[in-house]
């Protein structure tokens, strides 16, 4: 019998940090404490999240093979043995019902949303993840529908600001990630990723450099202004600095968290994260302060 422990790992239940992006129109519209609207997320970060693994799963079962010569995927539930592909399909259906059950129940155009998200990684599973930059980019649209998901749920205005952050930081992720490969699993890269064939360390610096200035433009220039209509979010851009040197930083080593890109792995950005997220809070709901409203 396979064990509880073993399908947490199957489903990647570490993985679910990404589906936390969902959360954001609920803090910056100031509903984070209106408890209908919180739970209303919550059941939207759980329906995203039995999607996503749903297409872990899937993407397990259909990369099998090529995992079992992984030096580090070899070690997942389905290429070591733990789990036979028979239980990986009905974990994968089993998942996807439930993903889709919940976003039936809250909203259609979640539902709808979650549809696209399923698309985009079925075909990026199969075409566009063997294509140079577009394979950043598929990824990006990922996290910008993770986004959207929870504007549509909470009925709030579209941000732009929200979808350029949240695309630029993808962007980000998905080239240390590359970066990390590269460097990781040097001649042998391109036998586990097909666009590292392709990838350079000067192409993948610059994809790097430019995608952190836009992080720190967009989010400076949102800041500027903010939701409170001043200029307290600034306060917090040096977190969002700290995070991205030091991302910066693991893409350059030879190392096991470069390659897998687990963010919370890493205690200096996940302490950063945390206090950046508490920070931001406390800073948008004190409510209005003469302090913040000089432009000099």
């Amino acid at each position: 019998m396979t064990s509880m422990r073993t399908i947490v790992s199957f489903i990647r239940v570490k993985q679910w940090y990404k589906n936390v992006i969902i959360f954001l129109p609920l803090v910056f519209s100031f509903k984070f404490f209106l408890l209908p609207e919180f739970l209303l997320t919550v059941l939207g970060f759980i329906a995203l999240s039995m999607i996503s693994s749903a297409m872990y799963a899937r993407n397990d079962i259909k990369d099998l093979e090529t995992d079992k010569s992984h030096p580090l995927k070899k070690q997942r539930a389905l290429p070591a043995g733990r789990i036979n592909v028979k239980q990986a399909e009905t974990i994968f259906g089993i998942l996807l019902v439930i993903g889709f059950g919940i976003s039936i129940l809250l909203n259609v155009y979640f539902t709808l949303l979650l549809a696209i998200f399923f698309a985009n990684t079925e075909i990026y599973s199969r075409w566009t993840k063997n294509i140079i930059f577009l394979d950043a980019f598929a990824i990006g649209i990922n996290f910008i529908i993770r986004a959207m998901a929870g504007i549509v749920l909470l009925h709030t205005p579209l941000s732009p600001w929200i979808i350029l952050g949240v695309f630029f930081v993808a962007l980000f992720l998905a080239f240390t990630k590359r970066k990390g490969e590269l460097i990781t699993l040097e001649e042998k890269a391109h036998e586990h990723r097909v666009t590292l064939k392709d990838y350079s360390s000067f192409s993948l610096n610059s994809a790097l450099i430019i995608s952190a200035v836009m992080i720190i433009v967009t989010y400076s220039l949102y800041a500027m202004h903010g939701p409170n209509g001043d200029w307290r979010l600034i306060l917090t851009v040096p977190f969002i600095i700290f995070v991205i040197f030091r991302h910066l930083y693991l893409s350059g080593i030879n190392d096991t968290l470069a390659q897998t890109n687990e963010v919370f792995k890493d205690k200096h950005s996940l302490v950063a994260i945390i206090a950046y997220a508490i920070f931001t809070i406390i800073l948008l709901y004190m409510g209005h302060s003469e302090i913040f409203g000089g432009n000099f």
